[in-house]
């Protein structure tokens, strides 16, 4: 849908593909124009110990007005992942005990700390857990509160819903109860902490419409929505998978350099949206780069991507290692990265003996005599010993065409 604003921050926002849909977008505009301070919110359930490529955008839009003066808030679904979010799914979600939905909060929240200032800054991110209020509603009470509030007839016309429905696929009232606790969210944090605005995944609009009903039922005022669009490739496929399944954002699920190298072999049609989104180089700048579709140049500014995101995800880890790395599987210097299959070995195996396992050699005494023959590297080092251990994760290459990448189980 297109939208026009007043607001600089909302047109740079729009231009650069972060907004898909608004709730009401003269209120919206109004309210960036109005020079209040505002506050939106963003959730996640902790359904998983790592964050996905699927959460990239609202990290990156939180990145971005925070460096505003805009007040973000997450918030951790820690009561809604025990339910489970019915949103375009065949089949329920697998119930998770608390202790596991906690165990995950923790890990997903380390990492967010390194990517978004939680303290020792003007303009803090503050992190809730919705558990702390959901938990203490009672059942009865919040029947008469609310249920009147929410239409039922409306509620089976949610595009999630009706999908569902229209698939004939099983929905429960447990998941159904979904929007209803996100809708409270919403007013819980408009009434509480001067929350204006949810933003969330397209995949979201359902439950974020239920909210703004809600706000303005209970209390007669205006909350917003708006949704960002999925990321999605030229094809219309969600973009965030591998063979080796998701692409996440903890190093300890997928090391730093083939997250780099997931970006760095995107199609070339996606450059130019996804630069947008993930750097600051000016929009008519990278309007430009999709003259560079299927050349040679192409490669550089995909380079130029793969090290704009994984700075923003990986902001410790050295980007001159990872080109470093990946220089040995380049061919001719702009070739794009060979799909290099991963083993996962004990920590310390010797190396002629990974050669063999690996199927880089044919046999162990093969193995010698290409490392005698300086044949054999780890991560671009040439390997002078038959004994030397691998000790942690790297990659391994025979020659200029063979490669394999190696995690280790028990380092």
């Amino acid at each position: 849908m297109e939208y026009h604003f007043s607001s600089p921050i909302l047109n740079d926002l729009n231009g650069r593909g972060f907004i898909y849909q608004v709730t009401d977008p003269e209120a919206l505009d109004k309210l960036f124009m109005s020079g209040e301070q505002i506050t939106f919110y963003v959730g996640f359930d902790p359904t998983a110990k790592s964050l996905h490529v699927g959460h990239l955008l609202w990290m990156r839009l939180i990145q971005k007005l925070q460096k505003r003066g805009i007040r973000s808030i997450i918030i951790c679904g820690g009561a809604t992942s025990k339910i489970g979010d019915p949103t375009w799914k065949d089949k329920e979600r697998v119930m998770l005990d608390y202790a596991t939905v906690l165990e995950n909060i923790k890990s997903i929240t380390a990492k967010l700390k390194k990517l978004v200032k939680f303290d020792n800054c003007e303009n803090p991110v503050r992190m809730l857990n919705n558990d702390d209020w959901i938990s203490k509603i009672n059942y009865m009470d919040f029947l008469r509160d609310y249920g009147s509030l929410f239409s039922v007839n409306k509620m089976l016309t949610m595009d999630s819903v009706s999908a569902r429905l229209a698939r004939q696929q099983h929905l429960s009232f447990l998941e159904f109860n979904y929007m209803l606790l996100q809708a409270y969210d919403f007013l819980y944090l408009f009434e509480n902490y001067n929350c204006q605005l949810q933003i969330g995944g397209a995949d979201q609009w359902s439950n974020m419409i239920s909210g703004v009903d809600l706000i303005r039922r209970k209390t007669g005022k205006i909350g917003i929505g708006m949704s960002m669009p999925l990321l999605t490739n030229s094809e219309g496929k969600k973009m965030g998978k591998t063979e080796n399944g998701a692409v996440w954002m903890d190093e300890n699920l997928m090391s730093p350099f083939d997250f780099w190298q997931y970006w760095r072999n995107v199609d070339d049609r996606d450059v130019t949206k996804l630069m947008k989104l993930f750097t600051d180089i000016d929009i008519a700048e990278i309007d430009a780069y999709e003259a560079l579709v299927g050349t040679k140049e192409m490669n550089e500014k995909k380079i130029m991507l793969a090290d704009a995101i994984t700075s923003i995800v990986h902001p410790e880890v050295s980007l001159e290692n990872i080109h470093n790395t990946a220089t040995g599987i380049f061919s001719q210097g702009d070739a794009e990265i060979l799909d290099v299959k991963t083993y996962s070995l004990p920590s310390q195996m010797r190396i002629d003996k990974v050669l063999v396992i690996t199927g880089l050699a044919p046999s162990q005494t093969s193995a010698r005599r290409l490392i005698d023959g300086k044949g054999v590297k780890i991560d671009g080092k040439n390997v002078d010993a038959y004994d030397t251990p691998i000790a942690s994760s790297c990659l391994i290459s025979v020659g200029k065409k063979k490669f394999v990448k190696v995690t280790v189980t028990d380092c």
